[in-house]
């Protein structure tokens, strides 16, 4: 299974909206340089992700995106669906026993993805980034 760029790119700039305080707008050029990805393609994935009902976008002064639902109720299932269509995109022939390994392991991973929130990501992330800030002693 491959996970694509606009899959990753679309979950991360998701974490970053799940980290700020619900209803607080962040421009999509303060988001690309927080996340380092190119600011047109998170733009378009910010559009992309608005029409799934993920994010809401404000245009113009004091405008920018924000999470249209609690982090706490988006899921990396949702995430998934919404960017990639499905979460298993495999060969589904009738009648064979390789598809019924991948029915298999698309609820598996459906199960999964399903019971992991962009709020539990935010926490996460939270995390990784206090153990990247550099200690200082004197």
């Amino acid at each position: 299974m491959r996970v694509s760029q606009r899959l990753d790119y679309s979950l991360r700039l998701l974490i970053a909206l799940a980290q700020l305080e619900t209803g607080v707008l962040v421009s999509a050029g303060e988001l690309a340089e927080r996340l380092a990805l190119p600011r047109r393609f998170l733009e378009l994935q910010a559009t992309a992700l608005a029409k799934h009902d993920l994010v809401e976008c404000r245009r113009g002064t004091g405008g920018g995106c924000c999470l249209a639902r609690p982090a706490e109720t988006i899921t990396v299932a949702d995430v998934v669906r919404a960017v990639e269509g499905t979460l298993l995109d495999a060969p589904l022939a009738p009648g064979l026993a390789s598809t019924e390994t991948w029915k298999a392991a698309g609820v598996v991973l459906g199960e999964y993805l399903g019971s992991v929130t962009l709020a539990d990501l935010a926490v996460r992330q939270r995390a990784l980034d206090a153990d990247r800030v550099p200690m200082y002693f004197i």
